[in-house]
């Protein structure tokens, strides 16, 4: 167990903030940790960063995260779980929040002189945030407000699948298993990685409460699968 203390916060949106400690977690890009506050729950966070987490405001802890205070202190188990495998050319495709773990990613991929495409699809553009982060992005919004009007599957559509060694995926349970249709559909399967995400209550594969259909923990199995491993 860590205890860091949250030096910076960056409010992206209304209901999205990156929360900065004073210490980098020895770590790789798809890993998460087990955060805790003082009287709330324990929940699992993908790191955006090894000294950052990105939290969105869905329960009554992220929602206390995502309005913190700089200087608040929290317990941090990990890092846990699989990581990304590394490649020349990449190509991101992230739903949401989904976002996150891909961004430590791309800064990852970027220090080794990989070639990286990304696309980052959201309902409207109020929730979008890092847009400005990446050199090749293609933005989708359910609305049109921004970007191609669709979903990722759209964008995904315009490119050449070819180009790329390894394609990158994390989002919703729907993004996900539509996009891993989409792959299997254009033979591109065998290049794709997912990130899950689940409930967890122990983050180390014991208590079960993040077992996907195949028996495979999230936790310690994943969060990263390769699409041979996911029983979609």
């Amino acid at each position: 167990m860590y205890y860091a203390k949250i030096t910076r916060i960056e409010r992206l949106t209304e209901d999205v903030s990156i929360l900065y400690f004073n210490i980098k977690l020895p770590s790789y890009p798809g890993q998460f940790v087990m955060l805790s506050v003082l009287g709330y729950e324990e929940i699992p966070l993908s790191l955006s960063s090894p000294n950052s987490v990105t939290v969105k405001a869905v329960g009554e802890t992220t929602r206390k995260l995502v309005n913190a205070e700089v200087g608040m202190r929290v317990g941090l188990r990990g890092a846990f779980g699989s990581t990304f495998t590394p490649s020349k050319s990449a190509l991101i495709v992230a739903g949401g929040i989904g976002i996150a773990p891909l961004k430590y990613l791309y800064d990852f991929l970027q220090k080794c002189n990989a070639k990286v495409s990304v696309i980052f699809g959201e309902r409207t553009a109020k929730n979008l945030f890092w847009v400005d982060e990446f050199d090749e992005i293609t933005i989708t919004t359910e609305d049109g407000t921004l970007g191609i009007k669709g979903t990722v599957i759209d964008a995904l559509r315009l490119k050449n699948l070819d180009e790329f060694e390894k394609i990158y995926v994390c989002g919703g349970e729907g993004m996900l298993k539509a996009t891993y249709t989409f792959l299997k559909e254009r033979d591109a399967l065998d290049k794709a990685e997912f990130s899950l995400e689940r409930f967890m209550r122990c983050g180390i594969g014991v208590c079960g409460s993040c077992v996907i259909e195949n028996g495979l923990r999230v936790c310690a199995d994943g969060p990263v699968f390769r699409a041979s491993e996911l029983p979609w």
